[in-house]
């Protein structure tokens, strides 16, 4: 019996991510659908979000908008170092930056394309990559909540001095 329930698991596992991996890469998705979706384009490398109200910029912390793209490779720093660098840096004109909590960045998630799962028209300087938000880990302190966005997904298991990616967003 605990075979049978084991064989079942492992082949429901397999064939549901055969089924869910087959979304389009987000690239191919929005060349296609030619759309910004919800987002209205500031200025400076800047979206804002009418529906939760936050102004994004459109690239890694660390990238250069110019001339309608990201230029540059972004920063990685440990947890901490992010909080502060996005909190210190002044940037299209404004200096209250931050990183932003899973929530936020659940709600850039654009569930019918992979790779990154992100509207790649207006977040082009997104890769499919694991990105800090601002939270720590409430259970396990030295850890800290990461968002990887080739899915879309969050989690709780990187330790905070590990080197990652990190946007920024503003209320």
């Amino acid at each position: 019996m605990k075979f049978a329930a084991f064989f079942l698991t492992i082949t429901f596992s397999i064939f549901s991510y055969a089924v869910v991996d087959k979304a389009p890469k987000c690239d191919d998705y929005f060349s296609v659908q030619q759309t910004d979706g919800r987002y209205q384009r500031v200025s400076n490398g800047l979206v804002q979000d009418p529906l939760t109200g936050l102004t994004w910029y459109r690239c890694g912390a660390g990238q250069t908008w110019l001339n309608g793209e990201c230029q540059g490779e972004p920063i990685r720093l440990p947890f901490e170092d992010a909080q502060a660098w996005a909190a210190n840096v002044t940037l299209a004109g404004f200096d209250d930056w931050r990183v932003p909590e899973t929530d936020d960045m659940t709600t850039l998630v654009e569930a019918d394309c992979k790779s990154p799962s992100i509207n790649t028209r207006i977040f082009s300087g997104i890769e499919p990559e694991v990105y800090w938000s601002s939270e720590s880990n409430f259970w396990m302190r030295p850890m800290a909540w990461s968002f990887f966005f080739y899915r879309g997904h969050y989690f709780s298991k990187q330790a905070k001095g590990e080197p990652l990616r990190f946007m920024l967003v503003r209320d």
